[in-house]
């Protein structure tokens, strides 16, 4: 089974691949900036992480469901953590405009 999530953050374009055979690969603006191949992650230690430069650190944590993955991602500036995306739940419109 293969899922996709896309987003924006700081006018870089994320794009997370996560298939059962190949594991989890994160993209930035096209270029492959991480992967993981494990089976089992608990979702309290980052899975995936890229340098945005002076944006930050994106920090992607899966959150598993009975069936699927979820992705929640967290820019982090200056010990500063800030929730950007989240494949399963909304964000607030704060949180939405800070991602911008």
């Amino acid at each position: 089974m293969r899922k996709e999530f896309q987003f924006r953050v700081k006018n870089h374009t994320i794009k997370i691949v996560n298939t059962w055979i190949r594991g989890v690969k994160l993209y930035v603006d096209g270029d492959l900036r991480d992967h993981d191949t494990s089976f089992w992650a608990n979702g309290k230690v980052a899975l995936l992480c890229a340098n945005l430069g002076e944006y930050g650190i994106l920090e992607i944590y899966p959150r598993s469901g009975l069936v699927s993955v979820e992705m929640d991602a967290y820019l982090i500036l200056n010990n500063s953590k800030q929730y950007v995306f989240s494949s399963h739940q909304r964000l607030s419109l704060t949180e939405q405009r800070m991602a911008q």
